[in-house]
């Protein structure tokens, strides 16, 4: 008992340390930062030295308890996140942020007009690279998509109504408007997996960014990931679920909207745990053992 005691001090004082000591801000800008730079500033001050132009780029300079500062430039920011492990953790003094300041983290990539073919007239197919789910958006929008009723099987591609899409044996197909070419409008496809995935992490802190357009989900805390509090963070139009969560995790979401996802708003699988405050959300969470 008398050798616990010391250790125990010892422990607190580190703990006092770790969240009293200078948290390190990285800066992101995807108009003016470079990824040679070291993201110590706003402004580009040398060559070296201001932000960064990637989220990725300033993950792997951030470390514990650090932030990381998003300007909103008004481009979305076509990126996807991993956070794993105590490098992009902190402590309740201290947490690893992730600040948006009302940025766009989108997984849209633009398709090219060659991905496109007339199968009949105004109707158009296009054959996503990655099967299973799916997102089709223009000039920053989600489209809406028409899917088998309850029960209901598909033979062949069904009537669809203007402006609107399905999926039919692995392809996308879309009923433009009368003699309307898809291939001279902005379209994309929902093409990274999730936006941000969190897995081995705790005391993180996202705030202020709109997520939207990924192919699986929004925020995805994949196992293991603790104390992590989602707040003033839209989750909009992604493929399977707005947020999901699974394994052990456990997450607070607060004065957030989760609306406009293709399956689900809120997926909550083996021993996730959400707790929501004040919150937009179009549909009802769903917990799958």
């Amino acid at each position: 008992m008398r050798r616990c005691v010391p250790a125990l001090l010892t422990l607190a004082c580190l703990t006092v340390a770790i969240g009293t000591a200078s948290a390190r801000v990285v800066y992101v800008n995807n108009r003016v930062g470079t990824d040679r730079s070291d993201g110590s500033s706003q402004q580009v001050i040398g060559e070296f030295a201001g932000p960064v132009w990637s989220i990725s780029r300033a993950l792997k300079l951030a470390g514990r308890g650090d932030s990381i500062h998003i300007t909103n430039t008004g481009v979305p920011y076509y990126d996807s996140l991993t956070l794993v492990g105590r490098r992009v953790s902190g402590s309740p003094l201290r947490p690893f942020r992730i600040i948006g300041n009302g940025a766009v983290l989108t997984g849209a990539m633009t398709l090219p007009p060659s991905a496109w073919q007339e199968v009949r007239t105004d109707v158009w197919k296009v054959v996503p690279h990655r099967k299973g789910h799916f997102q089709l958006v223009r000039d920053g929008e989600a489209l809406p998509e028409l899917r088998p009723a309850a029960g209901e099987t598909w033979f062949r591609v069904p009537k669809l109504p203007d402006d609107h899409w399905c999926v039919f044996k692995g392809a996308m197909y879309f009923q433009a408007q009368r003699n309307a070419d898809p291939a001279e409008q902005g379209f994309a496809i929902a093409r990274r997996d999730c936006g941000i995935t969190i897995m081995d992490a705790h005391d993180v802190r996202i705030s202020g960014l709109l997520i939207r357009h990924f192919r699986l989900d929004g925020i995805q805390l994949h196992d293991r990931a603790e104390s992590i509090t989602i707040d003033n963070v839209v989750l909009t139009g992604n493929g399977r679920a707005g947020l999901t969560v699974r394994g052990s995790s456990f997450v607070d979401v607060a004065q957030s909207a989760v609306r406009g996802n293709r399956e689900f708003s809120i997926l909550i699988e083996e021993r996730g745990g959400v707790e929501v405050i004040e919150c937009e959300i179009d549909v009802d969470p769903t917990v799958r053992d």
